[in-house]
């Protein structure tokens, strides 16, 4: 129990700073992808609001680097270019065909591939190979009344070699904090889990001495009643009868809860030993649904049972014997008189399921997750009087899934309930 609870923190805790750091580098790239689209922009404006002498400054891009402005035009509304300069002259064709396709009609900023031939050449300069580019472009009138589009691009290749080696790096950075997260997350969770483990230890060591403690002044009291039966029982009136009865079922009813309890103790410490071994399952239900048979009768109740084969299971006799018990005994108690009650054994090639449906008053919807939690009882529907106090089907389900089971419950309130309990079958 406490090994799969410290599996679910420690999954939380990992994922919990796996998330702040993707959070973490997401903001880092956004930070840096807006501060570089910043300066490039800011550059490009510069450039394309320059002026000389009055008219629009046309720089010089010739033996320019890579880093400085790629091309600069000053293209008519007709496509004509007035004026302009390249860092690469012989890609002029490829800049003019980006240009011919965006025709802003205020100032505007671009990211785009300029697509260049490849002349496969080994050791040729980074130069030569397709570019990112980021163009600026602001429509203008000249002096003399004419209408021009100047554009201008940086070369922001650079820019994205750079965010793709910081993302490898954050790729390999995150593995590792993935690892160190684990190892964190289970150190954490094993922490975590050490005071509370504590006290459910404490918990469980409580509830065993109890059980100890009032099996004995359980037993003396009804051993008191059986002998004062014995000697007094012909003198006693109607009245004391009834009040010797009352006390030997309240007596046999803290008897059973104090052995359920020191049974779910025990469970917990893994304390109880199984004897599984293989036998045959069609005898032994008959054997074991018999006994309900007397008390579902007085109740008007129908009881039937299916088994469609004989075959052989692997488990602990006495323990699935004590699962039958309590799904029965739980059915006859909360089927009205007249119900009906199905036991079926079915099997397939790997394993076999013991299903119990009854037509008794049902379990409303929101309680069904929670009728295996211990001392866990649907209280609005289900009194007292029956003698339940919440541990049989805890008890129910630490058998099935001792045995490597499922146990699930479906019920529709005022209908009735199916309980299913599903075995691996034993091998052959």
């Amino acid at each position: 129990m406490f090994v799969q609870t410290r599996r679910k923190l420690t999954f939380t805790y990992t994922w919990l700073i796996i998330l702040f750091l993707i959070l973490f580098s997401l903001i880092v790239s956004v930070f840096f992808v807006g501060m570089a689209y910043r300066d490039q922009r800011q550059s490009l404006q510069t450039t394309l609001y320059a002026s000389a002498d009055g008219n629009l400054a046309v720089p010089d891009l010739s033996g320019t680097t890579v880093e400085d402005l790629y091309f600069f035009y000053m293209v008519d509304h007709q496509g004509n270019v007035l004026s302009g300069s390249a860092a690469f002259p012989q890609n002029a064709g490829a800049n003019l065909e980006k240009i011919e396709e965006w025709h802003p009609k205020r100032e505007a900023y671009r990211l785009t591939w300029l697509d260049l031939p490849h002349n496969g050449h080994e050791g040729e300069d980074r130069t030569e190979h397709d570019r990112l580019l980021f163009m600026g472009a602001r429509p203008m009138i000249t002096e003399d009344g004419r209408q021009i589009t100047v554009y201008a691009a940086k070369d922001v290749s650079f820019y994205l070699e750079v965010y793709e080696n910081l993302f490898m790096v954050a790729l390999f950075i995150l593995g590792l904090f993935l690892i160190a997260a684990i190892w964190l997350s289970y150190s954490m969770s094993k922490k975590a889990m050490v005071p509370v483990q504590h006290s459910y230890q404490q918990q469980q060591q409580f509830l065993a001495d109890a059980s100890h403690e009032l099996r004995t002044p359980l037993s003396i009291m009804n051993t008191s009643l059986d002998v004062i039966e014995i000697e007094n029982g012909e003198d006693f009136s109607a009245y004391t009868k009834e009040v010797v009865s009352d006390m030997r079922e309240e007596v046999g009813r803290m008897s059973r809860m104090v052995q359920h309890l020191l049974l779910l103790a025990r469970s917990d410490s893994e304390n109880i030993p199984f004897n599984k071994e293989s036998f045959d399952l069609l005898p032994k239900m008959h054997q074991w649904v018999t006994p309900f048979e007397t008390v579902a009768h007085k109740k008007n109740i129908t009881l039937s049972t299916t088994i469609s084969e004989a075959f052989l299971v692997k488990g602990d006799i006495e323990r699935i014997k004590q699962l039958v018990y309590i799904l029965l005994d739980n059915a006859i108690k909360y089927t009205p008189e007249g119900g009906t009650i199905d036991v079926k054994v079915e099997r397939n090639a790997r394993q076999w399921s013991l299903l119990i449906k009854d037509t008794g008053i049902g379990i409303p919807k929101d309680d069904l997750e929670r009728i295996f939690d211990r001392f866990y009882r649907v209280e609005k529907f289900r009194s007292r009087d029956e003698g339940s106090a919440g541990l049989g089907l805890p008890i129910a389900k630490w058998i099935v899934e001792a045995h490597e089971g499922s146990i699930r419950a479906e019920s529709v309130f005022g209908e009735g309930s199916l309980f299913t309990a599903t075995f691996p079958l034993a091998l052959d």
